[in-house]
């Protein structure tokens, strides 16, 4: 490396301050509650080159610009885009994404993108996630790439009809606007940095930051896997999405391949594309993109830019819901995105002997659809998160989104704005799946409505449950229902887009937990104790998985009788599995109505 390691860590920390002052306008301007509240938005610096510069695993990239405009970008163009099936990353259409290219003396220096997932684009339904969907036309407009600014004069037309496109122009405009404002001060900032340092010396710095990461990835990474071939499977859940498609399940099923300074990632046995929107039309570079988050884990410091494509690939056969032919429907592809994820841990679970984590399951969306006081349709979507898997060395994290630096809605912004009532919202006991660490606990919430409309269910475990690892339990599923307790209560067993609700009707939620990691009965009884006084565990949960025996009523742990028990149910216990995926599954293997091709 000629460039100077301390000029080189100024231009990596601007690139990563200048995405975060990116993502920080975006939080405080936009008008999406999914984006301004929850964080679901990604901000990235490219080099000229379309090579992801900056530290986001799963951005997306400037490939269809540099393909369709490579002869025409000019200074203060600035690209509107939203087509899966242009192999850009964005790979579903309420993904809007804006590209704008910095320019330095005359030529395109470097890249500048931010998308965000807004409120609307049109569809068969409201908030344009139609789970029934058979082809994208049905999912909402489709926006090839094209110059929403020319030389820096607005399309106005154009704009115009994307906003007449929505049934929440308002919001949109608001999304819209908040990405371009931080592409322009992406641009500013890059600028700056060329300006100071030259043209010639940043793109050094660009060049000496990819192959940091590679090497980062083969010597620190890579030498913790053993050599190997080590398959991994799970499912999607379907039932509910169609009632013509008779679909349940649907398979996702991986094989890490670890050479010595090589990984591969192939997704053979992965199931064929479905009639439903879970299809993901995205290239095999942007899916290692996505994997290479579980590698964090065994090298916490590392920035993961696209450096990463010298040392992992991923293979993906045609005609899969990883590789859909246009116009398959997408517009609920991030189950797809987040099993992608799970079985990649699994793998490194089994090719570790039990390294990596306890699975998660962190994206349970209820939207909710009625009209204002003053007879405005309105949207509102809530996105819960669940508990994080547990690891070898700690407890998995409660109640986390997948977003990045994802976060749940304020119960006063909701109760504010909107005519719901938050009557309580609470961790989840014994949700996580017990372990020598546990994993973490999901959510308990409870909204009662006061206005009639509708409700749609969207969550990918509610008849499966998230693995747990290396002796670890499963943590617990999602579980639905409307006016619990009472005469009316209803359960919600399946996704759905369409549950009446009146006013006064109450939804109870709770969410998935993470699945543990190692053998519960090496907890320490000290922790158990305390999971117990906090309301983590019950005493129940403690004396059953845990093998910890507490006295309810001085709330201490009986130290005899815990270890008399811990004993005899290791006497009586088989093996411990290295992967655990619950009672659930283990019922719906006996009824045959999912099965396994490769041994857990």
């Amino acid at each position: 490396m000629s460039v100077s390691p301390i000029l080189l860590e100024i231009v990596e920390g601007t690139i990563e301050s200048s995405r975060k002052e990116m993502e920080l306008q975006v939080e405080r301007t936009a008008r999406s509650t999914v984006i301004r509240e929850q964080h679901d938005y990604r901000a990235a610096v490219f080099d000229r080159r379309g090579r992801g510069i900056s530290a986001v695993s799963s951005a997306a990239n400037v490939r269809p610009i540099l393909k369709g405009f490579t002869e025409d970008i000019q200074e203060g163009d600035i690209f509107i885009w939203n087509d899966p099936y242009k192999d850009g990353g964005i790979s579903h259409l309420p993904d809007l994404c804006i590209t704008a290219p910095v320019f330095w003396e005359s030529q395109v220096v470097a890249f500048i993108q931010v998308y965000g997932h807004t409120h609307d684009v049109g569809g068969m339904r409201p908030g344009s996630m139609v789970l029934d969907a058979t082809d994208i036309f049905q999912e909402g407009f489709i926006i090839p790439p094209i110059k929403l600014y020319e030389r820096g004069k607005l399309n106005s037309a154009l704009y115009q009809t994307i906003l007449n496109n929505t049934r929440y122009p308002e919001m949109l405009q608001g999304d819209l606007d908040a990405e371009i404002a931080a592409c322009k001060i992406g641009i500013r900032r890059v600028s700056e940095l060329v300006h100071r340092y030259g043209l010639e010396v940043v793109e050094e710095c660009f060049d000496a930051l990819l192959s940091r990461c590679a090497q980062t990835l083969k010597e620190e990474v890579l030498p913790q896997i053993p050599d190997g071939n080590y398959s991994f499977e799970d499912f999607i859940e379907t039932s509910g999405m169609s009632s013509k498609e008779g679909l349940e399940f649907v398979r996702m099923k991986v094989t890490l391949r670890k050479q010595e300074d090589h990984i591969v990632f192939d997704f053979t046995g992965t199931g064929e594309q479905v009639n439903v929107s879970i299809n993901c039309p995205a290239e095999a570079a942007y899916y290692v993109k996505y994997l290479s988050s579980i590698l964090r884990l065994l090298a916490p410091n590392i920035v993961m830019n696209d450096g990463q494509k010298d040392v992992l690939e991923a293979l993906v056969p045609p005609g899969t819901i990883l590789s859909p032919r246009f116009p398959a429907s997408c517009s609920n592809r991030h189950w797809t995105l987040f099993r992608l994820t799970e079985v990649g841990m699994g793998a490194l679970v089994k090719a570790m002997a039990g390294g990596g984590t306890g699975s998660s399951d962190t994206r349970c969306v209820t939207t909710i659809v009625a009209h204002d006081s003053d007879g405005q349709q309105f949207l509102i979507r809530d996105v819960l998160g669940g508990g994080s898997g547990a690891r070898s060395y700690a407890d998995g994290a409660d109640c986390v989104t997948a977003n990045v630096a994802g976060r749940n809605m304020p119960c006063e912004f909701f109760e504010t704005f909107y005519p719901v009532r938050v009557e309580r919202l609470a961790l989840r006991a014994d949700s996580g799946g017990p372990g020598k660490f546990r994993g973490g606990l999901g959510y308990l919430k409870e909204t009662r409505f006061l206005r009639d409309g509708f409700i749609m269910i969207a969550d990918d475990r509610m008849l499966l449950q998230p693995f747990g690892a290396a002796g670890g339990m499963a943590g617990q599923g999602s579980v639905y229902l409307l006016n619990p307790e009472t005469e009316k209560e209803l359960p919600i067993p399946t996704k759905t887009d369409f549950v009446p609700v009146s006013c006064g009707d109450v939804l109870r939620v709770l969410t998935p937990g993470g699945g543990g990691w190692g053998d519960p009965l090496e907890r320490e009884s000290s922790k158990v104790l305390d999971d117990v006084s906090l309301g983590l565990v019950s005493i129940v949960s403690a004396k059953r998985d845990y093998g910890v025996v507490i006295d309810p009523d001085q709330r201490m742990v009986q130290e005899e009788k815990t270890q008399e028990l811990r004993a005899r149910l290791r006497r009586s216990r088989s093996p411990l599995p290295m992967i655990d995926r619950g009672e659930r599954f283990r019922k719906l293997i006996a009824e045959n109505r999912i099965s396994l091709t490769s041994e857990d």
